[in-house]
């Protein structure tokens, strides 16, 4: 079996969040600060590493505006912010592993696994 791919990928009507369809059904909402903050560009993964892990970053409304959003090649999507950023590209592994609704069944999992313990 490949890899799930987005097959359908769209702003929510508030514009707060970009909603991806999985090919293999599954959906997720991800809020723009959630993608800004995890950005995978160079700039943003070492801005990210000197600060360390407790680093909570602050951002412009324009910063969290998404402009664009545009396909790379069969594998990623490139964001463009309206400060300009558009730099970072996600792969789908990348947006596949931030999805809120995959890390969300993965603490209940884990937290009913500890509870039976």
């Amino acid at each position: 079996m490949s890899a799930p791919v987005p097959t359908k990928i769209r702003l929510s009507e508030d514009r707060k969040a970009m909603l991806i369809t999985w090919s293999d059904g599954l959906e997720c909402s991800y809020p723009m600060p959630l993608l800004r903050k995890n950005c995978p560009c160079a700039t943003c993964i070492t801005d990210r590493e000197e600060k360390g892990a407790f680093y909570i970053p602050l951002f412009t409304a324009d910063a969290l505006r998404l402009e664009n959003v545009r396909q790379q090649g069969r594998y990623a999507i490139q964001l463009t912010w309206g400060d300009g950023h558009h730099t970072g590209i996600y792969d789908f592994p990348y947006l596949r592993r931030l999805c809120p609704e995959l890390q969300d069944a993965a603490s209940e999992r884990q937290d009913n696994s500890e509870a039976e313990s």
